[in-house]
């Protein structure tokens, strides 16, 4: 066998559509490393729901890659994916000392990912010519709705099929979906969340509208006023908008804020690949990524959040005001569970939220209730 093809690395990594521009980071990494080292690493991008789904059959016989770029979540699916634990003598030859970033990627006391960027947290995008500051409150958009929608605007707008963007509302009502690990959905204040959600949408202050297209179209065309999406998406954005982009914090809601989710994006190592022959030749690609000119590379090229702590303090001192907002949020974050159970109860939640318009909350949670039940009892069977 040719040992160039012997040795090729495979690493999967989702794609969000054109907004995602992560990618271009990746691939240009793995070209150099590729350069340096001698050893190929291919990079495969999918969306999302391909991603979740191709890890999780590699148990049943699914092919699968020696790494994946996932968010860290994705930590959680260890048993599906066969994942190996990363050996403690990584975080010596790789200078990434913050036991608080490492953990991020850390299920069940086995840490199985290598966090590379941070972020991922949900802040307000506003546009300064029909919000000349930020909204720091759902009482303060009220106010300006008419007005707005008098002209044909939608004042706000998010991707409400998406149980992550729903977080916010739910923490603003002093909810979470866990509770000593469990999945915690039937609540009062998930009902609270949910009837002020659909008041909002009802009253059209708030609309819904697909993340990776319409949101971001409608938003860009100067249509949308505000929208509450994802750190992630700060570079389309920027390069579509420049000055006609500000960053906020997500709008409190009767004086309690709303927190956001954050987590890591990182390397997992699928099929127990870290036990095999490859281990090094992987640790060391891992061990490249975290360099701080590849950590660079991402601040600069596509300005996501670097994990490496001199990296950061670099690109904080020379960000513009939107971006060093952006970087600000993520201190009033709350870390994103990353138990198993995640899976069923993120699931669970968009089954829930495709109803968000039938006005009726209590069947909503029932929904939510019934299918994580039912998701649990499937994975005793």
């Amino acid at each position: 066998m040719n040992k160039q093809v012997a040795q090729q690395l495979n690493i999967w990594h989702e794609f969000d559509g054109k907004g995602d521009t992560s990618i271009e980071v990746l691939e240009q990494l793995c070209r150099a490393y590729t350069t340096e080292s001698g050893v190929p690493v291919i990079p495969e991008v999918m969306n999302i729901t391909e991603l979740t789904a191709r890890l999780q059959q590699i148990r049943t016989g699914g092919a699968g890659p020696q790494m994946a770029l996932v968010p860290a979540d994705m930590a959680g699916y260890a048993e599906g994916a066969m994942y190996s634990e990363i050996p403690e003598k990584f975080w010596s030859m790789s200078g990434l000392p913050d036991v608080d970033i490492r953990s991020s990627m850390r299920s069940n006391g086995r840490q199985y990912g290598i966090p590379i960027l941070k972020g991922n947290h949900l802040v307000l995008y506003y546009n300064p010519e029909i919000y000349p500051e930020a909204p720091t409150s759902w009482e303060a958009i009220e106010q300006q709705a008419e007005a707005l929608m008098a002209k044909g605007m939608v004042p706000v707008a998010a991707d409400l099929a998406d149980p992550y963007c729903f977080i916010p509302f739910l923490t603003a009502f002093g909810g979470w979906p866990l509770k000593e690990g469990n999945p915690d959905l039937a609540t009062f204040e998930m009902d609270a969340a949910l009837r002020f959600v659909q008041r909002q949408l009802d009253q059209k202050v708030l609309a819904s509208f697909h993340g990776p297209t319409e949101l971001l179209d409608r938003f860009i065309a100067g249509e949308v006023g505000a929208i509450i999406c994802g750190e992630w998406i700060y570079n389309y954005l920027d390069l579509q908008m420049r000055d006609r982009l500000l960053v906020g914090a997500l709008p409190a809601i009767n004086g309690n804020p709303a927190a956001s989710m954050c987590s890591s994006i990182g390397l997992v190592f699928p099929q127990h690949s870290l036990e095999s022959e490859q281990a090094d030749e992987l640790l060391s690609f891992a061990a490249y990524l975290l360099n701080e000119s590849s950590q660079l590379e991402w601040a600069e090229q596509v300005q996501r959040i670097p994990v490496h702590s001199r990296v950061l303090d670099n690109v904080k001192a020379a960000a513009s005001p939107a971006r060093a907002k952006l970087i600000t949020c993520l201190d009033n974050a709350r870390n994103m569970p990353i138990e198993p159970v995640m899976r069923n109860v993120w699931d669970a939640m968009a089954v829930g939220l495709q109803h968000l318009t039938d006005k009726d909350a209590g069947r909503i949670m029932r929904l939510m209730k019934e299918h994580v039940n039912s998701s649990l009892i499937q994975q005793t069977l």
